[in-house]
């Protein structure tokens, strides 16, 4: 929190934007199972109010109330928004003033109020011409605004690139996975001469992943060296000089705040 002024954020942001087919929607999924606190939701099924907050009259009483949406009660958690890309532009500009305030903002039927959504944002999306483009620029890849662009600390790229070794361990995996989970598994006695050696390495369980997040969350609070504000000085010059020259994605002094989130 900046002394008389606003809260800066401190939840990271982060745009997956990958191939079709590559497990994106699975890993929001995982990321729903293991984080204590998440709302997952879709662009294709999520409007504007189902995001943030909507007021309906209450017919018992018939008084106005607030419905929370999923950005709300994502709060102090994450929200995980697949298929980002297909959300209709409304519908994004109405989540700016979440993602970079953490609040939303009512004033509808004489209900004048504001909400938290401090939460993360997760967000998958689908190249624009289907399969992501190397020779053009992130932004000319997706089909979505500079805002809400730089409102993404991280902005990741996932590619289906051809690999003899992981396409054969993938689909091995894949093959397997339907064998141990098919019906009469048991009444095959070569099933388990088809499953892969068992890895040894230690495996985190899901529950005490889950502990040491909240555990960091609420008791770790990095901060920044003073030593250190020149190196994030001349990486943002940097940043700004290759845009430039590139003729990529604008960086903005909002991505001052998205290096310094990241680095601590």
């Amino acid at each position: 929190v900046v002394e008389g002024t606003h809260r800066i954020r401190g939840d990271i942001n982060v745009l997956l934007l990958g191939d079709p087919g590559i497990a994106k929607s699975q890993f929001l999924k995982s990321v729903q199972k293991i984080f204590y606190r998440s709302i997952y939701t879709t662009g294709k099924g999520a409007s504007a109010v189902g995001l943030t907050a909507s007021v309906k009259r209450d017919h018992s009483t018939n008084e106005w109330k607030l419905e929370a949406g999923a950005l709300v009660l994502a709060d102090k958690g994450v929200c995980l928004i697949d298929e980002f890309d297909k959300m209709n532009e409304h519908d994004r500009t109405s989540i700016h003033e979440a993602m970079e305030q953490q609040s939303i903002s009512i004033s509808k039927a004489g209900i004048v109020t504001t909400l938290r959504a401090r939460c993360s944002v997760i967000a998958a999306a689908n190249p624009l011409q289907g399969r992501y483009n190397s020779q053009l620029s992130f932004s000319e890849n997706i089909d979505l605004s500079d805002p809400i662009l730089s409102r993404f600390d991280i902005l990741n790229v996932i590619r289906d690139e051809v690999n003899e070794d992981i396409d054969y361990n993938l689909s091995t995996f894949v093959i397997n996975l339907h064998i141990k989970n098919h019906p009469y598994k048991e009444q095959y006695e070569l099933t388990d001469n088809l499953m892969p050696e068992a890895d040894t390495r230690p495996k985190v369980d899901c529950q005490f992943l889950r502990e040491y997040i909240r555990y960091a969350r609420e008791r770790i609070r990095p901060e920044l060296p003073e030593k250190h504000l020149g190196l994030i000085n001349q990486f943002y010059v940097k940043l700004r000089e290759e845009s430039k020259i590139s003729g990529g994605m604008n960086v903005a002094v909002r991505h001052i705040e998205s290096i310094i989130r990241v680095a601590i």
